[in-house]
């Protein structure tokens, strides 16, 4: 199936995938009153909220804070009381949720609503609800995808299920604002596939290289931190690293079990699992996980796992903002918890 005009063109549009998707989604609701009520309508039923259909969206519209979510709607009134965020696999910004929630608060707003390809919904629900509570926020009970927040509602909501909405009701009342949905959805179908993320100059800069030398460092000084620990009896004698197209990986002996430590792009980008580039996984039987070690690491939850062949990996989170000795200890703490919880 031919891709779209805007799919076609996207390498050639100056900005970022979401802001292409955002402009154009901002532009098709701004057309017809009618596909906007139906935005607000798929909004009010995603967080479970009663919001006013005549509210209206901008893009970009900078806080005192700096932060910037992608759409916000106001009211008659020129009240903000909705933030939409429009993902595809950019990672989450140090605003992105608690800034956005702190703006909705202070300004006594309504609703903050993140929008992502089907395939990353679980994981960015799961990274979104980790933050909030990192942050000590009031977290009422989840359902589905929404939640109340600090008395904010908050959501995570398809690209897929706002195309049908505006499909739908551009068929019967908007016959006009077909073509351009059609080309949006285009768009958006390329992004979720294997759309390759064109090079902008930013990209060619020295700084990008050190900041893809850091997943490298983080387990090399992990490895040396766990070495150094005379707590344990851990030892890389004999065993050699492994660097490969999905990353890197170092071996060693921790006690009686063999451990690898993995940096590993296709577990990072793999929707099903927690959004970090650091896993681990240990074994019982020299380089084999028995049926009982399985049993047992089968209860840690699932976004939290992934399968490197046959062998059960668990994600590691590195401390955001923190040096590289810093990082090593926490996450040589995550592996020895994550160890001695299967012995008990």
């Amino acid at each position: 199936m031919a891709e779209s005009l805007l799919a076609h063109l996207y390498s050639r549009i100056k900005g970022s995938q979401e802001d292409v998707a955002t402009l154009s989604l901002q532009y098709i609701i701004s057309s017809s009153n009618s596909l906007n009520e139906a935005f607000n309508r798929l909004l009010s039923d995603a967080l479970n909220l009663n919001l006013d259909s005549d509210i209206t969206y901008s893009c970009q519209s900078v806080g005192e804070n700096s932060e910037r979510p992608d759409m916000s709607g106001v009211d008659q009134n020129g009240k903000e009381v909705v933030l939409c965020e429009m993902k595809f696999y950019a990672g989450l910004t140090s605003n992105q949720p608690n800034g956005y929630l702190d703006r909705l608060i202070k300004e006594n707003g309504k609703a903050l609503v993140f929008v992502c390809p089907e395939q990353r919904r679980v994981s960015l629900w799961n990274k979104i609800m980790d933050l909030c509570r990192d942050a000590d926020r009031n977290v009422g009970e989840e359902n589905g995808f929404r939640v109340v927040v600090d008395g904010i509602a908050m959501a995570v909501i398809s690209w897929a299920e706002i195309i049908e909405v505006l499909r739908r009701t551009a068929s019967s009342v908007a016959v006009e604002a077909l073509p351009d949905i059609a080309q949006l959805s285009g768009f958006c179908d390329m992004m979720d596939s294997t759309a390759f993320i064109p090079f902008a100059s930013e990209d060619m800069g020295p700084d990008i290289a050190r900041r893809e030398e850091r997943y490298f460092q983080v387990l090399d000084r992990l490895f040396d931190t766990l070495v150094a620990n005379k707590s344990i009896k851990a030892s890389g004698k004999g065993l050699k690293s492994s660097p490969n197209r999905n990353g890197y990986i170092k071996y060693l002996k921790i006690n009686e079990y063999a451990v690898a430590l993995i940096y590993d792009r296709t577990a990072w980008m793999d929707s099903r699992s927690a959004e970090t580039p650091f896993w681990f996984y240990f074994n019982d039987n020299e380089w084999k996980q028995t049926d009982d070690l399985k049993k047992k690491l089968s209860a840690i939850p699932e976004y939290e796992r992934s399968m490197f062949g046959n062998t059960i990996g668990i994600a590691l989170h590195p401390m955001l903002d923190s040096q590289l000795d810093e990082i090593a200890v926490d996450l040589m703490n995550q592996i020895l918890t994550a160890i001695r919880k299967t012995e008990g």
